[in-house]
């Protein structure tokens, strides 16, 4: 009976310390989870995920958003006026004045993301991809742009930016979620030049 008193008290302990470790690591810190919430919702305008008005402008509307990631100091959601759907979301990742946390940052943050599967309206299942923008101390910027690994070139206007940026003695890291056209599709081609 004491054997099994002491098999069962072990037995229990390692079930704790597992499952511990299991919360440990489905918490892991990535932002992938809350950026596939943000990005499910683009289509709608953000409306799920729209908070409360911030600050109306002549031109912009700021609301605040429901979707924080973990660690962000400020999460918006940003409203063209005259462009219809023209919204774009936000979250300030760090502020700091250590170049090399900003840059560590900026760079876990693009690994979490690029190529990432995120499960998309309709059971769908895309793929963001983007080149890495290396920052230097050089620049005062750095911005790596992920984009839909899909053949319909108007579902590759949906961005995911992740930015870095010197300002005012300080290195703010970024996540944007966004629509743009290719730069190569809005450039006037060298027929239309002449």
């Amino acid at each position: 009976m004491k054997k099994l008193f002491t098999f069962f008290f072990i037995f229990l302990n390692l079930h704790l310390l597992a499952q511990k470790k299991l919360i440990a690591l489905n918490s892991s810190g990535s932002i992938k989870p809350d950026i596939e919430k943000v990005v499910r919702d683009y289509y709608d305008h953000f409306y799920n995920i729209k908070g409360a008005e911030i600050y109306e402008t002549a031109n912009t509307i700021e609301y605040e958003s429901k979707i924080k990631p973990r660690g962000a100091t400020q999460s918006t959601i940003t409203e063209i006026k005259g462009l219809q759907g023209a919204y774009s979301w936000q979250a300030t990742l760090l502020m700091t004045e250590d170049y090399e946390e900003a840059i560590e940052k900026y760079k876990q943050i693009y690994h979490q993301l690029n190529d990432a599967n995120f499960a998309m309206p309709e059971n769908k299942i895309w793929k963001f991809k983007g080149p890495y923008d290396a920052p230097n101390e050089g620049r005062s910027f750095a911005s790596s742009i992920l984009q839909p690994d899909v053949n319909e070139k108007f579902l590759q206007r949906l961005k995911i930016e992740v930015a870095i940026n010197y300002n005012m003695n300080e290195w703010t890291v970024k996540v944007l979620v966004y629509e743009k056209e290719n730069d190569a599709d809005i450039r006037p081609s060298e027929n239309t030049l002449q």
